[in-house]
């Protein structure tokens, strides 16, 4: 056999054998590019699969997540709790008929703004946290606090009314009394935009002018149940956590008084994961009834 191939070969004209020889590899190449054609197609419509299917995750994480935050910002149109009289004070529970619970703290703090408030305003943030930021009109003549004001209410937070020069009001009369409260609404609504919902007298004190002077300009007139912070003797963070989290005033419904100081902004991370572990909420200042707001509860929260 393999002399009669041979001697087929032999009696082949050179002429025909490579163009033969031609053919066979140029059939050869040509399976291996529509090869290499089928797997690329293959592998594009792979990747085309995986990127379908990609895609229609992060869509739906998209959706779960708009939802959600429809769902967060539907839920603090709603006003679960309340302020009680602020002569016995202040303390925050829930209102007649919201399934809330009772053992929740309000955060407030005082003095500001300045650059303490901004670092307690970041910390609170990542805690995922509310509170109450009461200012001084008179700090807003530096335009650094107002920005810093302005960021701190952008990230959530509410801001609220303590004067514009922190005098004592029930030594003031009517008129003076009238322009501390009046002008620093003002300007919170200048930098803000948004008129505040709360007023802290200094101190403590006021008389039926403030009131009025509140009532006419919608705002709930709160005191606070305890705050250490301007004590000299817990001008320390790990001391005044301690105090914070260990006192005879810490109950449900606890209006927590504290102040945009260093020692204060250094512990206040502590301070919140101590009364986590305590078993308290902090409540959403936005989910507390003001003057400004009559809503009634609405449905059953999960704080």
């Amino acid at each position: 056999m393999e002399l009669l191939m041979n001697d087929f070969f032999n009696k082949l004209d050179r002429k025909y054998i490579f163009p033969l020889f031609s053919l066979i590899i140029l059939i050869g190449i040509s399976s291996s590019i529509f090869a290499y054609s089928k797997a690329k197609e293959h592998n594009q419509l792979v990747l085309e699969q995986v990127a379908a299917e990609e895609a229609s995750i992060e869509a739906s994480l998209q959706e779960e997540e708009k939802v959600a935050e429809a769902e967060q910002e539907s839920f603090l149109d709603y006003q679960y709790y309340m302020v009680n009289d602020p002569d016995i004070s202040s303390e925050i529970m829930p209102m007649d008929g919201a399934d809330v619970p009772a053992n929740v703290l309000l955060l407030t703090f005082d003095d500001g703004p300045n650059q303490h408030t901004l670092e307690t305003a970041k910390q609170l943030a990542t805690l995922d946290v509310g509170a109450i930021f009461l200012i001084n009109g008179m700090y807003l003549d530096e335009e650094e606090n107002r920005e810093i004001l302005k960021e701190v209410y952008d990230m959530g937070f509410e801001i609220g009314n303590h004067t514009q020069h922190h005098e004592n009001l029930r030594e003031l009369d009517y008129e003076t009394q009238q322009f501390e409260i009046s002008e620093t609404s003002r300007l919170i609504e200048e930098v803000t935009g948004e008129k505040p919902r709360w007023f802290r007298p200094p101190f403590g004190q006021f008389n039926m002018d403030t009131i009025n002077i509140c009532n006419d300009l919608d705002m709930q007139l709160m005191t606070w149940n305890f705050g250490f912070d301007w004590m000299e003797e817990y001008h320390d963070a790990t001391l005044l956590t301690e105090i914070s989290l260990d006192n005879s005033y810490l109950r449900d419904g606890a209006n927590i008084l504290m102040h945009d100081l260093p020692w204060t902004s250094e512990a206040i991370t502590d301070i919140v994961n101590g009364y986590h572990e305590r078993g308290y909420h902090i409540v959403n200042p936005k989910q507390i009834k003001s003057s400004q707001n009559s809503t009634d509860p609405l449905e059953p929260a999960d704080l």
